[in-house]
């Protein structure tokens, strides 16, 4: 895993790699991570440029920055 990068923040980002923009509620379904912790990885994504919200409220998805990160180092990794 890149340095700083929690398995949380891997799963979130492995979920929205796809490219759809999708709500908390949706990660937290897709990773099988709690609400919290889907919440505190997102905010976490978000102020490192690798995640950004959409213009529809509430959903997020991956930025290039994210996205390489992603193809580096996430696909390796399994939940």
């Amino acid at each position: 895993m890149t340095p700083g990068v929690l398995a949380a923040e891997y799963a979130v980002l492995g979920v929205l790699a796809p490219g759809d923009p999708l709500a908390i509620d949706e990660l937290q379904r897709r990773t099988g991570l709690t609400g919290r912790a889907v919440r505190a990885a997102v905010a976490r994504l978000e102020r490192r440029g690798l995640i950004s919200g959409v213009a529809r409220p509430g959903r997020w998805q991956i930025t290039p920055r994210g996205r390489a990160a992603w193809v580096t180092k996430g696909r390796r990794c399994t939940w």
